[in-house]
């Protein structure tokens, strides 16, 4: 009788630590399984974070390529009529010298330099430095 009631009693004791173990295991998976859970909600969240950045990327990318033909498109309207400009400038010889007197002002000459380089007559050079003197 003792032997079948030790092998009873060691087959209880092993049941019981079995029990034991499978319960601590249970816990451990199910503490897992939510860190799992929880890390798949951040990923998501952040997977939705780097979607909606992208195409904010996306469209700050297609208005800078809008702005920059633009500007091409504007410096290229500002060269023709930099261009006509001097056309209109080089086409009318009275002009040329009425140019090249408000360039000769502009970097310092005199009343009489500019009668003398634009053949000009005093009374037309005098009104010529006085209106491009009072610009600078």
């Amino acid at each position: 009788m003792s032997f079948t009631l030790l092998l009873s009693l060691i087959a209880l004791i092993v049941s019981i630590a079995c029990l034991t173990l499978l319960i601590v295991l249970f816990k451990r998976y199910k503490n897992q399984l939510e860190t799992i859970v929880a890390q798949s909600n951040m990923l998501s969240v952040q997977s939705k974070k780097v979607t909606h950045l992208s195409e904010e990327i996306h469209e700050i990318r297609s208005g800078n390529y809008g702005v920059i033909s633009r500007v091409k498109d504007l410096v290229q309207q500002v060269d023709n009529l930099q261009s006509t400009q001097q056309n209109f400038v080089e086409q009318d010889s009275q002009s040329r010298f009425y140019s090249k007197g408000a360039k000769l002002i502009h970097e310092g000459a005199s009343l009489e330099d500019l009668m003398r380089e634009c053949d000009m007559p005093a009374a037309e050079a005098e009104l010529l430095f006085n209106l491009h003197n009072n610009q600078r």
